[in-house]
């Protein structure tokens, strides 16, 4: 990710719908599959400049782990001290730590060398029985400009993501699009890109508040689907992955 990326997400992750519908959608998901609601341990890989952290402390101790340093410089403005860096392909944590992982819009990117090797590192450090709250960006034809500024290595369809969970030795207990509402609107900015040959940048802006807060309320809308059900369709993909109990 371009260095600049990190204080944009900084400045932004609190208010665009982008970041909190995201973070709602991660906290219902908690309270839906995580058996234990508080006093738990769990790791956010991937954790960014730590707004989610702050977000789910209710749950239980959050760890947090990334790759990139100024993403914890910015994770410690945020009054993150349990955040340390570290590769999702190599977590400096023993077998069996935590109650739940949770990895949002990481192994996309071209940093993660092995996808898988992260999937498995993921699986050795959660407790049996322990789960994994992951989103990764869907369809490789969906790539465009905010995908040069944030690194985008790999993109991934249902199919693609649900085998390799699998073969991480992952139980599935669900796997589903979402952003179903935004897709279009996501095409039409891609094709115009392409058209026009724009300048890479950033997808993450600031909205005018009613429309942020429309957008917000569409992707809680989302959000509540995705507890009751599959969504076909979406410029994301959740999944719910469980380690096995024995």
């Amino acid at each position: 990710m371009e260095l600049s990326e990190y204080r944009n997400i900084f400045e932004h992750e609190e208010t665009h719908f982008y970041y909190v519908g995201t973070h709602n959608a991660v906290i219902e998901l908690l309270k839906k599959y995580l058996p234990k609601k508080n006093g738990n341990i769990i790791l956010d890989a991937g954790c960014g400049t730590g707004s989610l952290i702050k977000k789910i402390k209710s749950f239980g101790k959050i760890w947090g782990i990334d790759a990139s340093s100024e993403a914890l410089k910015f994770a410690k403005k945020n009054g993150l001290k349990n955040v340390l860096k570290a590769s999702v392909e190599k977590i400096p944590f023993e077998n069996n730590t935590f109650d739940a992982v949770i990895s949002i819009d990481v192994l996309y990117h071209k940093e993660v060398k092995s996808d898988l090797k992260a999937l498995r590192e993921f699986k050795r450090v959660l407790k049996p029985g322990g789960i994994l709250i992951i989103k990764n960006p869907a369809h490789n034809w969906l790539r465009g400009n905010h995908d040069i500024v944030i690194h985008t290595k790999r993109r991934y369809s249902s199919k693609q993501f649900g085998e390799k969970l699998h073969q991480a030795g992952f139980q599935i207990i669900q796997l589903s699009y979402i952003n179903i509402f935004f897709f279009p609107l996501a095409i039409i900015k891609r094709l115009v890109e392409s058209v026009l040959k724009t300048k890479p940048s950033s997808d993450v802006k600031s909205l005018p508040p009613q429309i942020n807060r429309v957008l917000i309320n569409i992707y809680n809308f989302e959000t509540k689907l995705l507890t009751k059900g599959t969504i076909p369709l979406g410029l994301s993909l959740f999944a719910i992955g469980r380690k096995p109990a024995i």
